[in-house]
C-alpha cells in the first residue's frame, strides 16, 4: 500500500508542478501584454507631442507665408522656428515608431502584433511627412528669388499630399484591423 501511494504523490507533485509551470507562462505572456501597452501608451504620447509640434509649425509656416515680401528677413527667421517646430515632430514620430515597435516584438497576440507592426508604419510615414513638409519653410530660407521658392514649395507640397495620402491608407488599414476584431486588440 505504500508504494502505490508514492507515485500518486509523485503524480500529484508532477501535476501541481505542471499547473504552477502554465501559471507562471500564463503571467508572463500577460506580463508583456502588460508591457506592451505601457510602450503603447508611451508611443501615443510622443503622437500627442508631435501633433502639437506639426501644429506650431504649420502655424509658423502659415505666418511666414503671409508676410510681405518687403519683410523677407523676419519671414526667413519664422521659416527657421518652423523648421526647428517640424524637426521636433519627426523625432517624436519616430521615436513613436519605435516604441510600436518594441511592443510588436514582445510576446502578444498575433492580431496585435499585427495592429502594431501597421501603426510603425504609418508614423514612420508620417516621420517621412513631417520632414518633407519643412521643405517648404526651408525652401524660402534658401531661395534666391520668388519664382525659386514658388517652384520648390509647390513641388514640395505635392510630395507632402502624397506622403499624406500613404499614412492615412496605413491609419486606414490599422482602423479596420482594429474593428474586425472587435475594437480590442490588448
Amino acid at each position: 500500500m505504500i508504494e502505490t501511494r508514492k507515485p500518486r504523490r509523485l503524480s500529484n507533485l508532477s501535476l501541481a508542478l505542471l499547473l504552477l509551470a502554465m501559471v507562471g507562462l500564463a503571467c508572463s505572456v500577460s506580463d508583456e501584454t502588460s508591457r506592451a501597452n505601457k510602450l503603447v501608451e508611451a508611443g501615443n504620447a510622443a503622437v500627442q507631442e508631435a501633433k502639437t509640434l506639426v501644429t506650431e509649425a504649420e502655424g509658423l509656416k502659415q505666418k511666414m507665408l503671409q508676410m510681405d515680401v518687403k519683410r523677407l528677413d523676419e519671414a526667413r527667421a519664422t521659416a527657421k522656428q518652423a523648421v526647428a517646430a517640424y524637426d521636433k515632430a519627426r523625432d517624436k514620430l519616430k521615436e513613436a515608431a519605435k516604441k510600436y515597435e518594441e511592443a510588436s516584438q514582445l510576446k502578444i497576440k498575433d492580431k496585435f502584433k499585427e495592429y502594431l507592426l501597421i501603426k510603425v508604419r504609418e508614423y514612420e510615414k508620417r516621420a517621412e511627412l513631417v520632414e518633407t513638409a519643412k521643405g517648404t519653410p526651408q525652401a524660402l530660407i534658401d531661395a534666391e528669388d520668388r519664382s525659386s521658392f514658388v517652384t520648390r514649395a509647390n513641388a514640395n507640397n505635392e510630395r507632402v499630399d502624397k506622403l499624406s495620402q500613404e499614412a492615412d491608407d496605413l491609419a486606414k488599414q490599422a482602423e479596420k484591423l482594429q474593428k474586425d476584431i472587435g475594437g480590442t486588440l490588448k
